[in-house]
């Protein structure tokens, strides 16, 4: 009789816990508005790095042209080439 109520009370405690709960098996549903507000975010996100994407580009680029612009400014000119045989016209000596 013993060995039956602990037997009884044993498996009342592993039972429950070998079988999934019922209510446990699905999730609760998404609400239309909930899906829509998730989408919206994700849009919205998605622009954001576009957005960051192109002020990135843009940058690269005004930094490219600034670089160019620099290098023209400030590249050396070459001089005219001087003839050896004579002076300029002018100058007090060669």
């Amino acid at each position: 009789m013993r060995f039956m109520v602990a037997l009884a009370i044993v498996s009342s405690f592993v039972l429950p816990l070998s079988m999934p709960a019922e209510g446990q098996t699905r999730l609760p549903r998404v609400s239309p508005s909930e899906r829509a507000t998730k989408d919206i975010n994700r849009r919205i996100r998605q622009d954001q790095q576009l957005l960051n994407l192109e002020e990135r580009i843009r940058m690269d680029n005004n930094q490219i042209r600034q670089d160019i612009q620099r290098e023209r400014l400030f590249a050396p000119r070459p001089l005219p080439p001087v003839s050896r045989g004579a002076c300029p016209r002018g100058s007090i000596s060669c």
